[in-house]
């Protein structure tokens, strides 16, 4: 801080000082700013900024020949006490939660998460196609919907893993898992040979150099115990971590193929593995693909100002808006549950009422029994006699999808009966 400034000027430049910092901006933001005192230049005030950064809590990794830095500033601490009582508390959304329905939850959050992971990766894909292609069950017709199949299935196998210790043979089967009939297979489950790989999402494109194919098996293996030992190189607050693991393997790029889906698989791992049990029904990548620009601008900012800082800045209010996400659709969803006609009708489980609402909000939809059977976690015998119960009251017929399987579609009397049943 400048002395030499009047008292009210130092106030200012405390100000402006904070606001740069606790928004982790840099330069090219900065300068074009309007700041306080008007007696020092932007670069003035950047600079007491950056000296301000740097005399706080600063942290520093040395992996191999490179350093990583960080700050954690003031606003920073406080989004990381909010995120631990909320995710790793999680009583309000406990609160919010109803725990018959817990097997719901967590397979929406899977579908969002598959979904917008998969779109960050370039896939165009809709809410639609995802819910048809998971729930269902059905066969890929092609690449992109086998990414979204491998996608769906290593956010399942990461969650299996919740409590295991962060492996390179489990790395690499999750890598098999991911990149399943999508890539060569010479590519899949192994670490790249040379310096040719996929570049998609780091916006500097070819100018991009990820660190040498002869390298990347030291820095996973410095990965490995980094994930695994919460005290080396030194204690890490775990959602900082979380966020260094995904800038690492974005910056690594260890495989040819299906690196930022990685990066965000481990990040997510990590944090339930300690204890932010509320991670699994939230969809970080939901939030980013919002932001995409940003988050590639905060791996770009990062590198090119030596500074993870940027990076993680992001991430966590990333993270805090998908907490906020989270509990508003759970409270939209308890309001939509009230709403619901079906719901009030004597006779009607919570699965019939949500098949119902199906028909009622796309009368042209076929509901399976595999659909219900996964949507709900119920045995394939339960989700048989639901819907069947439908279709013997009127609500539902038979629909022949060929000449073994069947499905369910609007009955001829389900106008009637909703008109009977709710007027």
């Amino acid at each position: 801080m400048n002395r030499e400034l009047p008292a009210a000027e130092q106030l200012e430049l405390f100000q402006s000082i904070l606001q740069i910092n606790n928004s982790y901006l840099d330069w090219e933001k900065v300068q074009h700013m309007t700041l306080k005192p008007g007696t020092l230049s932007n670069k003035a005030i950047w600079q007491a900024a950056t000296a301000a950064r740097e005399q706080g809590p600063t942290r520093k990794l040395m992996i191999a020949d490179r350093l990583f830095s960080w700050s954690v500033p003031n606003d920073m601490e406080q989004v990381l006490h909010d995120l631990d009582v909320h995710i790793v508390g999680g009583r309000d959304i406990a609160a919010v939660m109803e725990h018959k329905n817990n097997h719901r939850y967590l397979i929406n959050a899977l579908m969002d998460e598959t979904m917008t992971s998969a779109q960050l990766a370039g896939f165009a894909v809709t809410k639609k196609i995802a819910r048809e292609l998971l729930l269902k069950k059905k066969t890929t017709a092609n690449a992109t919907e086998q990414v979204l199949v491998n996608l769906y299935k290593s956010l399942q196998k990461v969650k299996e893993w919740e409590q295991q210790p962060f492996t390179e043979a489990r790395l690499l089967e999750l890598h098999q898992l991911l990149t399943k009939d999508t890539i060569q297979l010479k590519g899949i489950g192994r670490y790249r040979t040379n310096n040719k790989f996929d570049s998609s999402g780091i916006e500097e494109g070819a100018a991009y150099k990820a660190i040498d194919a002869k390298e990347i098996r030291k820095w996973m293996q410095w990965l490995e115990m980094f994930m695994n030992d919460n005290k080396t190189p030194f204690y890490i607050h775990p959602l900082i971590k979380a966020c260094i693991i995904e800038y690492l393997i974005t910056y690594i790029r260890p495989f040819k193929d299906a690196n930022g889906r990685m990066a965000r698989l481990l990040g997510y791992w990590y944090l339930l593995q300690q204890g932010y049990w509320v991670t699994a029904y939230m969809s970080v990548s939901n939030v980013i693909i919002k932001l995409k620009a940003q988050y590639h601008k905060a791996f770009v900012q990062a590198k090119h100002n030596e500074d993870i800082g940027y990076f993680i800045h992001f991430m966590l209010q990333s993270i805090r808006m998908a907490y906020r996400s989270l509990k508003d659709s759970l409270q939209r969803t308890n309001k939509e549950k009230d709403n619901n006609p079906f719901v009030k009708i004597n006779g009607l489980n919570i699965r019939q009422a949500a098949a119902l609402q199906w028909i009622k909000d796309d009368p042209e939809k076929i509901v399976t029994i595999r659909e219900l059977r996964s949507g709900f976690g119920v045995s394939k015998e339960t989700a048989r006699t639901d819907l069947t119960a439908l279709m013997e009251k009127g609500w539902l017929q038979f629909y022949h999808l060929n000449k073994k399987t069947y499905a369910f579609v609007k009955g001829a009397l389900f106008d009637q009966l909703l008109h009977e049943k709710i007027s």
